[in-house]
């Protein structure tokens, strides 16, 4: 059986390790996408250990540019992806009185256009091939504003709001796309364990259409 490929756009310590390896664990290839690729080596290796392969790939998720040529570059070395994860935010400091737009301008790129230019860089491909899975990294905060973290509320609020739109559109074409919304920090060991949150990941990946959820809410019972 031929391995399946999964490309997840934010690999660091927590969540994206934690995505890929879970994963990797489930006999899906990864492409790692990062600004900075040489600091993704131990996560190149904890894949390959696992038994799967691993490339790294550097993009910008501000420049939608780098990450066409790095999805061109995927699809050249292997193949157009199963899944696709974006996994990439940004926090500020500042209660809803004190919101800039400025403080908009300067988080949106992450929080927000990031998951824009992913979803352009390989969605073609998707669609020629009729199949594929998006997911996206979402917080409670788009659900529950905080009330001193109002940038990263908003920019939460308006991925939940686009990837239900985009969910709605791209399910007659066969392609799923949905976001984990996670309502507290991570922390191993607990139910908001990392690999626990990726296996909600894994989940969306893995359902069979046209029956999908657009997302999973991971909290406390």
């Amino acid at each position: 059986m031929t391995n399946k490929l999964c490309a997840v756009v934010g690999v660091g310590s927590g969540m994206g390790q934690a995505i890929a390896r879970v994963f990797a664990k489930a006999g899906y290839n990864l492409a790692l996408i990062s600004r900075n690729p040489s600091n993704m080596e131990p996560y190149k290796k904890e894949v390959e250990e696992i038994g799967q392969k691993a490339n790294l790939y550097q993009a910008d998720v501000t420049k939608s540019a780098t990450l066409k040529t790095a999805f061109d570059k995927i699809m050249e070395d292997m193949g157009v992806p199963d899944a696709v994860v974006y996994n990439i935010a940004t926090m500020t400091m500042e209660k809803p009185s004190e919101l800039t737009a400025e403080a908009i301008i300067e988080t949106l790129p992450l929080n927000f256009f990031g998951a824009l230019h992913t979803t352009a860089a390989v969605l073609p491909a998707m669609r020629e091939r009729g199949s594929g899975a998006l997911i996206f990294t979402g917080g409670g905060f788009a659900i529950e504003p905080h009330v001193e973290r109002t940038s990263h509320s908003i920019g939460k609020a308006a991925l939940r709001n686009w990837v239900y739109g985009l969910f709605k559109e791209l399910t007659p074409e066969g392609i799923h796309a949905a976001t984990v919304t996670i309502t507290r920090p991570i922390e191993k060991g607990t139910l908001y364990d990392p690999d626990l949150i990726a296996s909600n990941h894994l989940n969306l990946a893995g359902q069979k259409g046209p029956e999908w959820d657009w997302e999973i809410i991971h909290k406390e019972l």
